[in-house]
This record gives C-alpha cells, structure tokens and sequence, in this order.
C-alpha cells in the first residue's frame, strides 16, 4: 500500500508542477479569469489589466494557446482585430480557478497598498534627531 501511495503522490506532484508552471506565471490567472466572462479582443484585454505590457500579454497568450487553453482568432478589419477565447481545455479550468480565488479571499491577507505601506519592525521606531 505504500508503495501506491508513494506513485500516485509522485504522479499528483509531476502534474500539479506541470500546471502551476503555466498558470503560476504572472498574469496567465488573470487573463484565464477574464476570458471566463467571454471572448475579448487583445486591445480590451490590455485596457482591462492594469499593469501589464502589450508584450507581455502577447507573451503569455501564446503560453496558454500553446498549452491550448486559449484559441486566437484574427479579425478582418476594419480595424483588425485579434478575439482570444477559452477552449473546452480552458473553460474546464474555469471552475477550480474560482474556486482557488475563494480560498484566497477566505485565507490569505490583502496586499497593502503602494501608498500605505507598513513600516518594516525594524525600522518602526521614529527616531529624533538630537540637538
């Protein structure tokens, strides 16, 4: 018994490395989570998720496409346009991705605010200036 025990851990943490691999880099849960609510064009995509480059978007649809999550389809113009939407593969992961954000809403802290940030233990102590 501890030896099939031993394989099916081996085999879960070959496959959990394989998935958090593709969906651990950063934005590939964001991008999958929009694309939940249906097909997108690049430019609304890039609008919605501050922070992220056009390159980087570029970059990490072509991931999940490859990983075949994502389907990629041009647009005749005009204007052009590119539409990404999820593939059965990707709408599959639908589910345990709301899931994973419950948990993370129930279990893990807010990330401070840029502009509220705590003071490091070390540091929190206001010191004076001697005359």
């Amino acid at each position: 018994m501890n030896r099939k025990l031993s394989e099916h851990a081996r085999e879960c943490d070959e496959r959990l490395t394989q998935a958090f691999t593709l969906l651990g880099k950063r934005w590939s849960g964001v991008i999958l989570g929009l694309l939940l609510q249906g097909p997108a064009r690049f430019a609304v995509l890039a609008r919605t998720i501050p922070g992220i480059s056009e390159r980087m978007l570029s970059d990490r649809l072509n991931e999940l496409a490859k990983a075949g999550l994502i389907d990629r389809t041009v647009l005749d113009g005009p204007p052009l346009g590119v539409l990404y939407r999820l593939t059965e593969s990707g709408r599959a992961i639908g589910p345990g991705l709301l899931r994973l954000g419950d948990w993370a809403e129930r279990y893990m802290a807010p990330a401070a605010s840029p502009d509220r940030r705590r003071p490091s233990r070390a540091g929190s102590r206001r010191r004076t200036k001697r005359a």
